[in-house]
């Protein structure tokens, strides 16, 4: 009790007025939740289930489905540049153009591929974090129905002109972008950017 008599005596009534505003709406800002991103990777989740699910369509026609799903939720350039790191630098702008169109195709392969892995698991969304005006981190566990395994999976979602992008998945605290630009860089800066460009192509064609 004196000791909060001492203070109430010592700071101006004003500050303290503006101590415990402060406190109490700053939380609020920095852990903003976005409902709309949220509802962004629901809806992307189910989207694939669909297309998956679909046994009228063959499989070339589910995995063009799968191919335009990712193309139109997936900020591909973003993610090209983020994966070359410094070495963007030393490229020509014919050769980040070359690379831009490889990195799509490669992506779209590779990720479509794993989709089919998503069948059996129900993705939930456990809530989201605004970063800031244009970043948001998604928060969701994904469950195997196949082994009853549960998977923490962080989206980084892009929101700009009035649409919502994947730029990343945080895979029990593994970043899949960072993982694939370490995988990248290993190639730049021992073999060079033909090697790379080599080995795209080779997943390509076999994919």
């Amino acid at each position: 009790m004196e000791r909060y008599q001492v203070i109430k005596e010592t700071v101006p009534k004003k500050i303290l007025n503006f101590l415990v505003f402060f406190f109490l709406i700053f939380p609020t800002y920095t852990f903003a939740t976005d409902t709309n991103a949220e509802l962004f990777v629901s809806k992307l989740s189910k989207d694939a289930k669909v297309i998956l699910s679909n046994k009228s369509s063959d499989i070339q026609a589910r995995q063009k489905q799968l191919d335009d799903l990712s193309l139109n939720n997936v900020d591909l350039d973003a993610v090209a540049n983020y994966t070359l790191g410094e070495y963007r630098q030393k490229l020509s702008d014919s050769e980040k153009s070359t690379f831009k169109g490889l990195f799509k195709d490669y992506f779209v392969k590779n990720v479509s591929s794993k989709l089919h892995d998503f069948a059996d698991q129900d993705l939930k969304v456990i809530g989201s974090k605004k970063l800031n005006e244009t970043n948001i981190l998604v928060n969701t566990k994904i469950f195997s129905k196949k082994d009853g395994q549960e998977i923490i999976v962080d989206w980084r979602i892009y929101f700009s002109n009035n649409k919502y992008l994947v730029r990343d998945l945080v895979v029990e605290g593994l970043s899949l972008a960072r993982t694939q630009r370490e995988e990248f860089a290993s190639i730049l800066y021992s073999k060079g950017f033909p090697e790379l460009v080599k080995i795209l192509e080779n997943f390509i064609k076999s994919n």
